[in-house]
């Protein structure tokens, strides 16, 4: 689709610096990477799918106000303790059910996870800034939403449901205190800031894992680019690897060593790195 092409040539011009930037952190850290590399090119070759979430959240919203204490939910020591990714319900997309869902290449996963970082934050290196690919993401969903007619009245019937500010409430809350003067939307993606975690010491993790395609299935049509959805929990034994920021590294190694658990831990600005000459559209999308 030209559109589509086009859409690509000009974030292109955006990410370019970045990649520029990738050549220059891996002449810096050129020993650490040349460590980590073997593991890399092994574990992304062994990744079928990824799962992008954060270290913690807050614990879900029980009422319409909003009203919510300040516990901290540890979702990485959750998912630990129930052995891997549970299903549940995603009030965005009628999946039929409880599902897990699992991106089909890893930057739309590190999108997601990306939004668990603190603002005040600071990463060795990212391949593009999660406002670059929050609005890649939307328009090129619109784009396919433009040209698929079944697709549109499953968006329409979703945005017009009476639960959808409410859903949208809840999806904030677990990630940030409510706040009346900032208030998550999609024209967040379009505006200056970015609304970002508030939890204090919460950073991005990222999955890797190995899930066969029968044990999968697609949702809506315009997301077949990008996600799958298991019916069937993903445990700790399908998780190829964890990725999290490089300052990250040494807690996350502690905790999975704590509950007993040997999953190999990479720095996600290296897996950025290693991917920094890939063209955008194997970034984006198969």
């Amino acid at each position: 689709m030209w559109l589509e092409r086009f859409i690509l040539r000009k974030a292109e011009k955006k990410l370019r610096p970045y990649r520029e930037q990738a050549e220059l952190v891996k002449q810096e850290k050129a020993a650490e990477y040349q460590e980590y590399l073997p593991e890399i090119t092994r574990l992304y070759s062994q990744t079928t799918h990824w799962h992008g979430t954060g270290r913690f959240r807050y614990e879900r919203m029980k009422d319409l106000d909003g009203a919510r204490g300040s516990a901290v939910f540890d979702v990485l020591a959750g998912i630990i303790n129930s052995n891997g990714l549970q299903p549940y319900r995603d009030p965005w997309i009628d999946s039929g059910g409880s599902t897990v869902s699992l991106a089909t290449i890893r930057m739309h996963s590190r999108t997601f996870a990306r939004v668990h970082a603190c603002e005040k934050s600071i990463f060795l290196y990212e391949l593009g800034s999660i406002k670059f690919w929050l609005r890649l993401y939307f328009v090129l969903l619109f784009v396919w939403l433009c040209t698929d007619r079944q697709a549109q009245s499953t968006v329409v019937r979703g945005l017009l449901r009476h639960s959808f500010f409410r859903d949208l409430r809840i999806w904030e809350s677990a990630i940030r205190r409510p706040d009346t003067k900032k208030k998550v939307s999609i024209l967040n993606v379009f505006q200056r800031e970015i609304l970002l975690t508030d939890i204090e010491g919460n950073y991005p993790v990222l999955i890797g894992v190995v899930a066969g395609a029968k044990d999968l299935i697609e949702t809506t049509s315009i997301a077949h680019k990008v996600e799958r959805r298991s019916l069937k929990p993903i445990t700790l034994q399908q998780f190829t690897h964890i990725e999290v920021p490089l300052q990250n590294i040494a807690e996350t190694e502690k905790v999975l060593k704590d509950q007993g658990v040997s999953i190999p831990v990479l720095p996600l600005e290296f897996g950025d790195i290693y991917l920094a000459d890939q063209p955008l559209d194997k970034l984006a999308y198969l």
